[in-house]
């Protein structure tokens, strides 16, 4: 858990004011599913990594629920006792995906891999591990692009008790790249970028950052902003982060405020700082919303001390469970650990 620090409070001189840990956000899937049959939503993880530089680093990734080994189902259509618990809108929904997968459509293959994987939210029990395995490798066999990026996220992260398979997880992400899967692109990466040091490669991590900038990714901008500022490449990290920050995505807000913050390549600007910062911590971005409660806590800004705007936003971040009353106390009254 972050919150802070080294270098003095009592004013703007502090050259590092926060410990930097990265965090996962929210990068939605874009495989949408018929208006009737609901497939649960695919949560994201987030994964915190303590950094040297004093930006929040940035891992967009998505998760998956996990599938197991490759087995042929026993056969390939939805119980009878699920069909009659939906609705009949949905039933023949339902039942016309089930026929055209039969029939070798790579996306409704990949919808039923999808199903099998989440279940239905009006009959969760449809959820069958093998099932989902078997129609995602039909779909991924005619080399499409959304199938083997959901087999990525499966190895990336695991499944049942079986721990992430990055190698695994590297391949499938990289076909799908190659076939200008955005999404995978970002998510390997990631990998490359921020996964077990085995697997870390800058310039791979690049390449595939690089490819999703060519799409104007606001994700990829930010990372590339980070790798920028990793290589003290100022001129080329701030123009990225720039853009991150003003399409809205709220680390690439903050990692572009803490520049202004530290003078990082930019002149100083407490100012610009704040602004960013609030900008990412409206977004419900727990980082960004301990710095301005440590800014208001200490008057950084130089408009004296403000402790009640302070404890609002130390608070909201502690009402995500990212912050403690302790360490709340502890800025409040220039405790620093």
């Amino acid at each position: 858990m972050l919150y802070v620090l080294s270098g003095k409070v009592t004013g703007l001189s502090s050259a590092t004011i926060l410990s930097a840990i990265s965090q996962g956000e929210l990068f939605a899937a874009r495989f949408a599913v018929f208006v009737t049959i609901k497939i649960n939503t695919i949560k994201n993880k987030t994964f915190k990594k303590k950094m040297r530089i004093t930006i929040a680093s940035i891992i967009l990734i998505i998760s998956a629920t996990a599938i197991g080994a490759e087995d042929t189902p026993s056969h390939f259509d939805i119980p009878e006792q699920v069909l009659n618990n939906i609705t009949k809108e949905s039933r023949n929904k339902l039942q016309d995906i089930i026929a055209k997968a039969q029939h070798g459509d790579k996306a409704s293959q990949t919808v039923m891999g999808l199903i099998y994987l989440n279940g239905l939210s009006e009959s969760p029990s449809v959820k069958d591990i093998n099932k989902a395995f078997y129609w995602l490798n039909l779909a991924a066999k005619q080399n499409y692009d959304e199938a083997e990026f959901y087999l990525g996220q499966i190895y990336h992260y695991g499944y049942d008790n079986t721990g992430p398979n990055y190698r695994i997880a590297i391949y499938w992400y990289e076909k799908a790249a190659e076939k200008g899967n955005e999404q995978a692109q970002i998510n390997c990466a990631n990998i490359y970028q921020f996964g077990p040091q085995e697997f870390q490669n800058i310039n791979k991590a690049k390449y595939w950052l690089q490819k999703a900038v060519q799409k104007d990714n606001p994700i990829a901008h930010a990372n590339l902003g980070i790798i920028g500022i990793q290589e003290n490449k100022y001129a080329e990290a701030i123009p990225h982060l720039k853009i991150a920050a003003e399409k809205g995505q709220r680390l690439g807000q903050y990692n572009y405020g803490t520049l202004f913050f530290n003078g990082q390549g930019v002149p100083k600007d407490i100012r610009q700082a704040k602004y960013w910062f609030e900008k990412a911590a409206t977004q419900n971005l727990p980082i960004a919303q301990i710095t301005l409660g440590q800014i208001y806590a200490w008057g950084l800004d130089g408009n004296g001390i403000n402790k009640e705007e302070a404890l609002l936003w130390l608070n909201k971040a502690k009402a995500q469970g990212q912050f403690t009353d302790k360490q709340i106390n502890a800025i409040i009254s220039k405790k620093i650990d």
